[in-house]
């Protein structure tokens, strides 16, 4: 294998360590008695879900002894198989560390879409410029406008620099118009550009060839900022550590996200073989769309939860370290907790058009809820935490290759399970944690409270430590249980405050959207089981896939939908669940499982 010498700039660098990945073997210098956690996240070589050495999820291979942190957390038959956790593992000289195989994340890239009327704002139109002369000596940009009958432009010092050239070397066919201001220009007669959707576990890119309406692919990633935390949170702390370090270097995690789209882009681009696009949309949550700027979050994680900004915003790729001549669209956020993201979904759903009352909800570690009703909109944001998406759970995984998906009553075996990849079984997704969860109250295995009883004879070959086991190493515990059981009751207690602030019943909902990666793979029979999806909606589920990314298309692709998001933005009222006089009551009654 390869050996690669990296040193980092350290205080005291007067220890060696070995980092064994698939596929080298790398070389490490650092201060002795540091976790290695830092080391390992800040060169890409291994994700830390809670980052505070909580989870028991930054799991790697090392011959040290275990810390009582470690034994507590992984237990003694993964003490023994020599699996320790980056956050307490200190580095020591000739430390050899192991980096467990990763798999690839499933990445929602495909989404339910409604008919529109496609008319993209950025078109592409065939322009002749006329040559200068002496008795013509109007400046080449006023030449282009005049040609183009155009007051308005939007182009930075880059490609000012290259439009004398351009003109003169035929580059200039066809001139890319945004509405009635220039944008670019090309040989192409066809315009393109780029939809992504910056989730805080996976990035969703699409590129679409807008003069034809064909979207020419779909490919989607882990985030690069995986190894700065799970959720929005610990990122924040960890940038913070970053200014409290004296902000050295680049900010860390604006780095790895325009980093991580601008190797897309590239890919992309190669493999299409085309020069640039014209435009990127982006959407994401509040947070994300913080750090894509290279904008502290500091304060959208303090009460009162305050942004830096939360307007749509227009400016040039490079700005944000992008290789591009495109200009960049940042779709507008609602509050600290309610982000781009959710208002791409609303468009995605007809939000910005007329229609009956309906209920669109978000899973994930912060549950986002929006009741449209009588042209108003109300809005809140549920702190369901990570269980949904596997991170808390004590065999919790992301989607991907190993992770049980789907798990359903079998009469012979009690149960069949069935993981992505068909694999192996190594834990369990979300939509995998409200099957089981489902089953065993369908059971009897857990009662109404929670509790999860061990006296059922048909089962109990499968009970084990207060713990259901799925197999011999996958197994879901009272822990577990009590996990699920709060973020249902956080989700379902934010529907119904949002219903009696606008005097609504589940029988006044004509629709219930589920958007996003975990709300497009859950089954809704055993979302209703469990409580997490009211049973009066169940047979009103729509899923949206990634409606964000469908949302962001309509976004640059629609006539008028800007003003659109204006006025649905303006006709948003969000409630601070926190403080609002009803939830403790709501959620305390919502604790209770369906019988």
């Amino acid at each position: 294998m390869a050996m690669v010498k990296l040193l980092l700039q350290r205080h005291n660098m007067n220890v060696q360590i070995y980092v064994h990945t698939q596929n080298e073997r790398l070389t490490f210098s650092c201060e002795e008695g540091e976790a290695v956690s830092s080391l390992l996240r800040e060169n890409g070589l291994l994700a830390l879900p809670c980052g505070v050495g909580k989870c028991g999820k930054c799991l790697i291979y090392a011959s040290t002894k275990p810390c009582t942190e470690e034994i507590n957390l992984l237990g003694s038959e993964k003490i023994a198989q020599g699996l320790r956790l980056a956050c307490y593992t200190k580095a020591k000289e000739n430390l050899e560390i192991t980096i467990p195989g990763r798999n690839e994340l499933e990445v929602l890239t495909q989404y339910s879409a409604m008919d529109y009327v496609f008319d993209p704002f950025i078109k592409r139109r065939k322009v002749t410029v006329a040559e200068p002369t002496l008795d013509d000596q109007r400046p080449d940009l006023q030449r282009v406008l005049d040609a183009l009958s155009l007051d308005a432009y939007f182009l930075n010092f880059s490609k000012l620099k290259r439009l004398p050239y351009a003109l003169r070397a035929d580059e200039f066919n066809y001139a890319a118009v945004e509405n009635s201001c220039f944008i670019n220009w090309g040989k192409d007669e066809n315009s393109y550009g780029l939809v992504i959707d910056i989730g805080t576990t996976t990035v969703a890119v699409c590129l679409i060839n807008t003069t034809t309406g064909e979207i020419l692919a779909s490919v989607g990633e882990q985030n690069a900022q995986a190894p700065y935390g799970a959720d929005v949170i610990s990122r924040i702390r960890s940038e913070m550590e970053w200014q409290s370090n004296g902000c050295k270097g680049e900010n860390p995690l604006f780095h790895a996200i325009t980093s991580q789209i601008d190797r897309l882009l590239q890919q992309l681009l190669h493999k299409h073989n085309l020069e640039d696009v014209d435009f990127i949309v982006f959407t994401g949550n509040t947070t994300m769309m913080h750090m894509l700027c290279g904008i502290p979050g500091e304060f959208i994680s303090k009460a009162p939860f305050i942004p830096v900004l939360q307007n749509a915003q227009r400016l040039h790729a490079e700005e944000l370290g992008i290789h591009s001549q495109a200009v960049c669209y940042l779709m507008p956020c609602i509050s600290s907790y309610i982000g781009a993201d959710i208002v791409a979904s609303l468009l995605a759903a007809n939000a910005h058009h007329p229609q009956e009352p309906f209920i669109l909800i978000d899973l994930g570690t912060n549950a986002e809820i929006v009741l449209s009703y009588k042209n108003k909109f109300l809005s809140c944001s549920a702190a369901a935490g990570p269980c949904f998406e596997g991170a808390t759970l004590s065999c919790g995984m992301a989607g991907q290759k190993g992770a049980i998906a789907e798990v359903c009553s079998d009469d012979e075996k009690g149960f069949t399970c069935t993981t992505i990849g068909e694999g192996e079984a190594k834990g369990i997704c979300g939509s995998g944690v409200l099957d089981i969860l489902a089953l065993l109250l369908d059971k009897g295995i857990v009662d109404e409270t929670g509790r999860l009883e061990e006296n059922v004879p048909e089962f109990a070959k499968y009970m084990h430590d207060d713990s259901f086991y799925l197999t011999d190493k996958v197994y879901f515990s009272q822990k577990d249980i009590r996990e699920v059981q709060l973020a249902k009751s956080a989700v379902r207690a934010g529907i119904e405050i949002l219903l009696k602030e606008a005097s609504l019943s589940f029988a006044d909902i004509n629709k219930l959207y589920l958007a996003g990666g975990f709300g497009s793979a859950l089954r809704k029979e055993s979302a209703v089981r469990i409580g997490l999806i009211p049973q009066e909606l169940g047979d009103k589920v729509h899923v949206l896939g990634n409606g964000a990314s469908f949302g962001a298309l309509r976004y640059v692709t629609e006539a008028h939908v800007q003003e659109g998001v204006k006025e649905l933005i303006q006709k948003m009222q969000y409630i601070e669940l926190s403080s609002h006089a009803g939830f403790s009551d709501a959620y305390i009654e919502n604790m209770i499982f369906p019988v």
